[in-house]
Formats: structure tokens, C-alpha cells, sequence
């Protein structure tokens, strides 16, 4: 038991200050999770990892279909991304890789949070089959440290 809880200090310790792991799924059975959330000065960042394969992948940097985070009605815009590729640009991720997003700084006062893919992914929450040949990575109502 000793051991366990040396390996947990040391790898709680490994990670930035802000830093907090979870493992929340998107939805619409899409196979990827928020893993990862580190909250800095300068910017939140995200981390997203494939829990399958998964082919075509890009993001929108800009517009309205670039994604944000959301929380207590503000929206937090995309800065920039990692291990990702800019719409029209598309990449494949093996299971396993992560992607990563930084937003906006969110406040400390804020808990919960929800990562939408722009108006894309606003419009496919409320009707399904808006852009059926599309999927857009929403991951709502998620705790942050």
C-alpha cells in the first residue's frame, strides 16, 4: 500500500501546477475523451485522446465552427491546437493519441465547462441529422479543478 501511494505522489507531482486528469467522453458515441485539463495564467488547455481509431480528423481554427469552451454563458475562444490539423487539412489518430486544444483563459471561479465544436456542433445537438455526413465533438458538463 506504501508503494501505491508514493506512485500516486510521484505521478501527481509530475503534473503542471493546474493540472488534472479525468476521462470524460464526447458525445454522439463519438470515440474520444477529455483526459487531460490544465488550467494556466495565459490559456486553459484540453487534452483529447482517440479511444479508437479514428480517420479524417480536422479542426476549425476560426469561424464559426471552431470550437469553444463554454461556462456560465461565456464562450471561451480556440488559441490554438496540438498534434492537430486545420480544417480543410486532415489527419488520421491511432487509439491512444491525443490531440490538444487551448482556449481562452477560463476563471478560477468556474467549475463546470463543456467543449463545443462551434455552430456545427450546437446545430447537431439539437437536430441530429443537420450535417449527416458529419460528426462534431461535443463534450458537455465536465468538472474542472
Amino acid at each position: 500500500m506504501r508503494l501505491v501511494l508514493i506512485a500516486v505522489s510521484l505521478l501527481l507531482g509530475a503534473l503542471p501546477a493546474g493540472a488534472q486528469t479525468m476521462l470524460h467522453r464526447a458525445e454522439n458515441n463519438v470515440p474520444v475523451a477529455v483526459v487531460q485539463v490544465i488550467r494556466a495564467a495565459a490559456h486553459t488547455e484540453v487534452h483529447l485522446r482517440a479511444l479508437a481509431p479514428l480517420k479524417n480528423v480536422c479542426w476549425y481554427m476560426q469561424g464559426p465552427d471552431s470550437p469553444y469552451l463554454l461556462a456560465g454563458g461565456v464562450r471561451y475562444r480556440l488559441l490554438r491546437g496540438g498534434s492537430i490539423a486545420a480544417c480543410p487539412a486532415r489527419r488520421d489518430y491511432a487509439m491512444g493519441e491525443t490531440m490538444t486544444l487551448s482556449f481562452q483563459p477560463i476563471g478560477p471561479q468556474v467549475r463546470t465547462v463543456s467543449l463545443v465544436e462551434g455552430e456545427a456542433g450546437e446545430n447537431q445537438m439539437v437536430d441530429p441529422a443537420s450535417r449527416p455526413n458529419e460528426r462534431f465533438w461535443n463534450f458537455l458538463r465536465f468538472t474542472v479543478n
